[in-house]
């Protein structure tokens, strides 16, 4: 079926998004960089503990190396004693993918705060702070059995507000985890609150998401090599001088650095410290992966999928293209 003169014109207009998602220690950083170098694109994290100057080994932050071979944006623009929330992401993502895609390049998204993700594709409430935290803890709350137990989170959602759990899905495990927040953080009820319409930016953007995948056992290896990396380069020290200038940093509660501070507390013994921040860490790409996979829109790939994924997007771009040019 053809495209009618306004629908050519509106596809024309859109900005391709690639969302390259994924458990922690999948691989995602390096197969997005190898994406970039490919398709002149440039990387915006998706991370709510990157964003932090100081907040570098526990975090793993992109190394300066990959960050010299291709431009990486929402990396070390705050002090640890700033807010930041999903609503503050989305504001900062739109004007950083507007920015990239005027100069000629592709956004790249890139991370493991799917929470934050959704946010830029289906909007946020313009609220106080609402930590990344408190969404973890309510995940940790709601989830067993590798599910997020969304019925129990809408359950809870309508002895506070009634009226929000009317409008929502018992299944719409993304709108339940921001009521919940919204509720637990600022004591406000999400049906009385004024909704933040999508923006235009918002609305034109095209996605492209894969999520990485790989098996159990090699996604526990990965876990594990990398959490016994963060401690050797230095894991305690760096959280002993961010609980030293920053005491109150509200990313000191993220995993590692948590279980890092009750170390220095002289709570865990080492041995406990690098048991804790592995089974920890296991548990989040866990509840990673159930938001993943209940996304509909998301590939599942893996290393060896690099040459496909670079000509999905290339194919996307020629049709845009030759769109554009048709006008």
């Amino acid at each position: 079926m053809n495209s009618t003169p306004t629908e050519s014109n509106a596809q024309a207009r859109r900005t391709i998004c690639l969302a390259i998602l994924g458990p922690t220690a999948s691989g995602k950083t390096q197969f997005a960089i190898d994406l970039a170098l490919q398709l002149h694109g440039e990387i915006i994290c998706v991370d709510s503990t990157t964003v932090y100057r100081g907040f570098d080994i526990g975090s793993s932050k992109p190394l300066a190396d990959d960050r010299a071979k291709v431009p990486h944006h929402l990396i070390d623009i705050l002090d640890p004693n700033e807010p930041f929330s999903a609503y503050h992401f989305v504001e900062l993502a739109l004007e950083t993918i507007q920015d990239v895609s005027s100069r000629g390049k592709l956004p790249i998204i890139v991370g493991g705060t799917y929470f934050y993700f959704r946010a830029l594709q289906q909007g946020m409430y313009k609220l106080p702070m609402i930590p990344s935290q408190t969404i973890e803890e309510i995940e940790r709350e709601f989830f067993e059995d590798e599910q997020l137990l969304t019925h129990k989170m809408h359950a809870e959602l309508k002895l506070h507000d009634n009226d929000a759990a009317k409008n929502i899905h018992p299944n719409d495990r993304y709108r339940l985890l921001r009521a919940l927040a919204i509720i637990r953080t600022t004591g406000e009820l999400p049906s009385q609150l004024k909704v933040v319409h999508e923006a235009e930016a918002q609305s034109n953007l095209l996605w492209m998401k894969y999520a990485m995948t790989l098996s159990r056992h090699a996604l526990n290896e990965n876990i594990v090599r990398r959490t016994e990396s963060m401690i050797k380069k230095g894991l305690i020290d760096e959280t002993r001088a961010l609980v030293e200038n920053y005491p109150k940093a509200r990313a000191l509660q993220s995993i590692g650095y948590a279980e890092a501070v009750q170390f220095l507390k002289l709570k865990l013994t080492e041995k406990q410290l690098r048991s804790e921040i592995i089974e920890k860490t296991r548990q989040l790409a866990k509840r990673q992966m159930t938001w993943l996979r209940s996304d509909a829109e998301v590939r599942f790939i893996d290393a060896r999928d690099l040459p496909r994924v670079l000509l999905e997007v290339e194919n996307l771009q020629f049709v845009l293209k030759g769109n554009s040019c048709a006008q």
